[in-house]
């Protein structure tokens, strides 16, 4: 990846962190990189539950958080 990628990939998370600030429940939002791609989420599920039953109601849970991607790979 070239410079002028990293440059343009920082200022397409900054532009998104600043034009979505909070989540629909008011938590902040963060970029996370996962699998290669980069998502604006929610702050509030940041720290996934041990526990299969636990994971399986925290994924219910995010369905009506804000979640989106910002970077994928190429």
């Amino acid at each position: 990846m070239a410079t002028t990628d990293d440059t343009r990939i920082v200022a397409l998370i900054e532009r998104a962190e600043r034009d979505t600030p909070f989540c629909d429940c008011g938590e902040p939002m963060a970029a996370m990189a996962r699998n290669g791609q980069i998502w604006l989420y929610c702050t509030a599920h940041q720290n996934p539950p041990s526990g299969t039953l636990r994971r399986f109601l925290a994924t219910v849970a995010s369905l009506g958080h804000t979640r989106q991607l910002l970077v994928d790979p190429v």
